[in-house]
Order: structure tokens, then C-alpha cells, then sequence
């Protein structure tokens, strides 16, 4: 009796043996493929091209398995390792107005210019800095959409007709470039303030057009503080990274907080035959539109919580951010654009990280794609090769077991 009881452990034990082997067999092989792709990509740079710091991250989430994988001879990276997520913080500025929305504190088709809902306070104060051109033609809606025809003071350089010292320049290099101001801490009102002392603007609201504006998002992020009574990091932090243990992403805010915890992906810039390293920066100025530090793991948990419904926003409002507007082959809702193969999410680009996420309703994989390098002047085809590699991932991930 005990011989047959032996025998039928034995029996089942090599049965489920060759029942999971096959399965974690083949997820290594996937795993295998996915570091030869990202492998390839940074070989291209690293040997051809003679970037000897080009190094590629991928992420995915799907139904069935979680992985993650970074280039050679960075193995030691893993999904916790910290960067800068850049204009990926957009979606988290755009939820924080769809909460406010869908509690009732803010209604995004109302104008910038109206009150606060149950109160005499307008979205906007009525100062000066906020005087900004079209201001009465200028709803939440259209600055989350980047149809408000903000001037962008991080991306466009001020025209050399105002008659202030930074005409012609980038209002940000400017004053870090000034003596001792390095770590000077930019706020919404210094920002938008500039749009408004020199009546700068790119369209009318009413025209219809498309125009990215990090400047429009600054003003999201004052009126996310005027309506919470909070500041915008204290915000996120309460409704967003604490409630979904989003531990390892913070929104810094402070001239002098030019550091990303450990561990860190360390990012270089290369230029002009030479390369530089870009790890470290003033993020003050870029509050509200692309300041968030993050890691692969939290973005792809954050991205797939928020377009399922899981992040506090529910899945209404969710759907009316995923209203994308064709804008030229740019597709681009409530802060959320859409990516052809990928899904909705956003993309990242900021001194010298590129980063790509999505989440993908028709077949429930989130994907994120990330590099710690900027080839420059090339940078879009980067994004492209990028784009190329996170889809091909997919193809790998819906191969069977």
C-alpha cells in the first residue's frame, strides 16, 4: 500500500513537472527576446554611434505576466531604479483636475476666469502675473487640452521684441544662468506672470488650434491649489502617490532640489561630439508639467490604475480624458494622448530622460519604454525607435505558451 502511495506522488509530481516547465520555459524565452531587443537598440547607439552611456529600459504588465528588462551592461538596473518622468507628470496634473471635477469643486468647461463653485473666488487670481491674453475665452478643458493657445515659456524662446533683458532666450536659462541663481525657485505666478507682463500667446482660443503648452499645465497647477486650499505637491501626494502606494514617486518643487533618490538611472546628453551629464537640475520651473520622479514600476501601476478606473477618478471621466482630438496625427485628450499599437498614455522627454507609457484597453498590456540619454538634435527618432521596440515587445508577449 505504501509502495503505491510513493509511486502516485511520484507519478504526480513529474506530471505537474511537465505541465510547468513548458510555461516557464517559455517566459524565459520571452524574457530572453525582450533583452535582446532593447540589447539591440542600445548596441546601435553604444557601438555605432559611439554613445558609450545609451542605455534602454521596457516594462510590460499584461494579464498574464510582469516584466521588466535593461540593457547591456546595465543588468543591475531593475523596475525600481528612480528618474525623471517629465511631461508623463501631465497625467497625474490632469486626474487631480478630473477629481476636483467629479467632486464638484471644479467644472472644466467653466472659464478660467469664473469662481470657484459654491464660492466668490475665481479659478485664477486677479492679479497681474495672471492677466494672460484670451484669459476670459480660456476654460480648464482647453488648457488640458493644449487648445488654449498659451505661450509656453519652458519650450519657446521669448521674441526678441519685449523689452526685457531675456528677449531672445529661454526665460528658465536665463535667470539659473545668472549669478548665484542657480537654484532659484520658480513659481506659477513668476512663470505665467511673464506670459502676462509681455501679452504673449500663440491663437486665440476660439480658433480651434493645437499648440503643446507647459505653461497652460502651470496654470492648471494654480488652480489645483486655489480649489484644494493645498499646494500642488501636497495634492498628489494625499489623493494619488499615498492611497495607491506609489512609494517610490515624489513631486519636487524646490529650486535646490536637483537630485533623484537612489537608486538612480544616471542621464547624459550628447552633443556636438561630446556628452554631458544631466542627472541633476533645478526642477522648480517645470512644477505641475513635468517635475514628477518616478520609477518603472510605479508608472506602469499608476498609468494602468488611472485608465481602468483604480486611481479615484471614475471611469466617466476617465473616458472623457480619453476624448483625443486628432490635432495632425498627434491624438491628444485631457491630458492623455493616444498611441497607435500602444494605447493611451504619455510621453517624457526632459534633460536627458525619454520615456514612453501606455495602457492598452483592447488587450490589457501596459508598456513602458524609457532611455537615460539624449542624442541630440535626434531626439525624435529616438522616440520613434523607441515606439518600434515597445511594440515588438507586444508581439513577443502575445506569443504562446
Amino acid at each position: 500500500m505504501s509502495t503505491k502511495i510513493v509511486f502516485l506522488i511520484l507519478f504526480s509530481i513529474l506530471f505537474i513537472s511537465c505541465q510547468t516547465n513548458p510555461v516557464s520555459n517559455n517566459k524565459d524565452t520571452k524574457l530572453e527576446k525582450l533583452e535582446s531587443l532593447v540589447d539591440s537598440l542600445s548596441n546601435y547607439y553604444r557601438i555605432d554611434l559611439n554613445r558609450p552611456f545609451a542605455d534602454f529600459y521596457l516594462s510590460y504588465i499584461s494579464n498574464a505576466d510582469t516584466f521588466y528588462v535593461s540593457s547591456n551592461p546595465q543588468r543591475l538596473y531593475t523596475s525600481d531604479y528612480h528618474f525623471r518622468i517629465a511631461s508623463i507628470t501631465k497625467t497625474f496634473t490632469a486626474a487631480a483636475i478630473m477629481l476636483l471635477h467629479q467632486q464638484g469643486k471644479i467644472n472644466i468647461n467653466d472659464f478660467i476666469t469664473s469662481n470657484i463653485p459654491g464660492t466668490t473666488n475665481k479659478y485664477i487670481p486677479e492679479s497681474e502675473d495672471f492677466n494672460v491674453p484670451f484669459k476670459d475665452e480660456i476654460t480648464i478643458k482647453l488648457l488640458l487640452e493644449h487648445r488654449a493657445g498659451v505661450f509656453d515659456v519652458t519650450n519657446q524662446d521669448i521674441p526678441n521684441t519685449v523689452m526685457e533683458p531675456y528677449a531672445g532666450k529661454n526665460y528658465l536659462d536665463y535667470v539659473t544662468n545668472l549669478p548665484d541663481n542657480r537654484y532659484h525657485t520658480f513659481t506659477f505666478d513668476e512663470l505665467v506672470g511673464v506670459v502676462s507682463k509681455n501679452n504673449l500667446f500663440n491663437f486665440a482660443p476660439t480658433s480651434g488650434q493645437y499648440k503643446y503648452s507647459n505653461t497652460g499645465y502651470n496654470i492648471l497647477g494654480k488652480i489645483i491649489e486655489r480649489v484644494s486650499g493645498q499646494s500642488y505637491s501636497q495634492f498628489l501626494k494625499q489623493n494619488f502617490f499615498t492611497p495607491l502606494e506609489l512609494d517610490r514617486t515624489s513631486s519636487v518643487w524646490q529650486g535646490t532640489d536637483i537630485q533623484i533618490p537612489e537608486p538612480v538611472i544616471n542621464s547624459f546628453l550628447y552633443e556636438n561630439g561630446t556628452y554631458f551629464t544631466t542627472t541633476y537640475d533645478n526642477m522648480s520651473g517645470n512644477v505641475a508639467e513635468g517635475n514628477i520622479i518616478s520609477t518603472s514600476r510605479d508608472v506602469t501601476k499608476w498609468i494602468k490604475m488611472l485608465l481602468t478606473g483604480q486611481a479615484g477618478i471614475n471611469m466617466s471621466n476617465v473616458e472623457l480624458m480619453k476624448q483625443v482630438i486628432p490635432n495632425g496625427g498627434f491624438p491628444y485628450g485631457l491630458g492623455i494622448s493616444y498611441m497607435e499599437g500602444l494605447g493611451y498614455g504619455h510621453n517624457g522627454a526632459h534633460q536627458s530622460y525619454l520615456t514612453i507609457t501606455a495602457y492598452d484597453p483592447t488587450d490589457g498590456v501596459t508598456v513602458l519604454v524609457g532611455c537615460n540619454f539624449w542624442n541630440y538634435p535626434d531626439i525624435f527618432q529616438q522616440l520613434e525607435q523607441m515606439m518600434n521596440i515597445a511594440k515588438r515587445g507586444k508581439e513577443i508577449l502575445r506569443e504562446p505558451y
